[in-house]
């Protein structure tokens, strides 16, 4: 069945098609409407699920980490402040192995406040031990809520995941997205339960721990993140199999074969870059695009495969690190590092929800052509678009 949503609607469909227990959510823009539509689904009665409502996203975390530790499936959905006002138990959950999974709408960070989007707001919180998926449309959105469920809930990872959709651009842009049959969905994640807490039988969490173990237990975990890169490219696959969509694992390529000069981006800026790199073959110029669809555990190996016959990568980054630059750019330049020459052009653009369309990226990927050709050192990074 095909239906026309908005990525908050996708997302709500998703944690109907994943049976979600318990949604523990504050309304926060523009979040907010995902939450709407799974408690119309519980009105209905086309889903059973415990609507938590709480007076802040700190305890929004809170209570879906208490509520996957009793076994049950988990969802919550914020972005910007809230997720920045979550990241203490942010921490905790990953810490705990628990495998909750979060709609994150990005938005950015306040000051100056804005109800727009970019990407600073899941930047901020990339070493927190949380999978992060970053997703091109609404399609996108609702297949890897449902795959965020399989990714956290394995035994080989169990760690919590967020996917990370745009503000308005996609939240509250309506496109077509093909609905799985819910017996496919049963079939491809079933519920197993797996409880921490237990009251006939009561213990003790995150007690106090010494030199002796921190280590071994921060070791096992960031294990268990790596894996999490290597088993989504396998958890797609099966989704494909299932559904007839495989979004490729971690990293995917396009017109690669022979492109001399790489846009690299995440989110729905992958989709503008895609229509750029058309145009710019249809110019004649070797173009190629990398689209980054896992940010944490980040697929560097995959990522210097992939970027072997380039000479230039460019990366398009919402975001920025103070004082660093964008954070796909000092990524990719870490994972290049030691192992090829090809320089690495990092550009900050569309913060704040500034536009950026497909001229915005033939006219940066002629800037690259043009400093290749005059021999130019990259600068670390440069805005666009001021």
């Amino acid at each position: 069945m095909r239906l026309l949503l908005n990525g908050n609607e996708a997302a709500a469909h998703a944690a109907r098609l994943a049976r979600v227990e318990v949604l523990a959510s504050y309304p926060i823009t523009p979040a907010a409407p995902v939450m709407e539509k799974i408690t119309q689904f519980i009105a209905e009665g086309t889903m059973r699920c415990n609507f938590v409502r709480v007076e802040s996203d700190h305890s929004a975390m809170a209570a879906a980490l208490g509520a996957t530790m009793a076994g049950a499936r988990s969802f919550l959905i914020t972005n910007s402040q809230g997720l920045a006002y979550m990241s203490e138990v942010l921490y905790h959950t990953s810490g705990l192995r628990q495998p909750v999974v979060m709609a994150v709408v990005n938005r950015a960070l306040a000051a100056p406040h804005s109800r727009f989007p970019e990407h600073g707001d899941v930047v901020a919180q990339e070493t927190s031990g949380w999978i992060q998926i970053f997703c091109e449309n609404n399609q996108e959105v609702l297949d890897s809520i449902i795959q965020a469920f399989r990714l956290g809930e394995d035994e080989q990872v169990r760690l919590p995941v967020m996917v990370n959709y745009e503000g308005y651009i996609q939240s509250h842009t309506r496109e077509t997205v093909d609905m799985p049959e819910q017996e496919k969905i049963d079939a491809f994640l079933p519920l197993v339960r797996r409880p921490v807490l237990d009251v006939d039988n009561p213990l003790a969490v995150n007690t106090v721990t010494g030199p002796e173990l921190y280590m071994d237990y921060k070791y096992h975990q960031d294990a268990a993140l790596q894996r999490a890169g290597t088993l989504l490219g396998e958890i797609s696959e099966a989704y494909g199999a299932v559904t007839g969509r495989n979004w490729g694992g971690a990293v995917t390529g396009y017109r690669l074969e022979d492109a001399e000069v790489v846009l690299v981006t995440m989110g729905s800026l992958v989709s503008t870059a895609r229509i750029a790199v058309d145009a710019l073959r249809a110019a004649g110029e070797k173009a190629g695009l990398l689209k980054i669809r896992l940010f944490r555990p980040f697929p560097a190996e995959a990522v210097r495969e992939m970027l072997k016959p380039a000479r230039a990568v460019v990366a398009l980054d919402k975001n920025i690190v103070y004082g660093a630059g964008g954070a796909l750019g000092r990524e990719l330049r870490a994972a290049l590092y030691g192992f090829t020459n090809v320089p690495v052009y990092s550009y900050i653009l569309g913060l704040g929800g500034r536009d950026v369309g497909v001229e915005d990226l033939t006219a940066i990927y002629r800037q690259v052509n043009e400093g290749l050709a005059a021999g130019k050192f990259p600068a670390l990074y440069q805005w666009y678009g001021l």
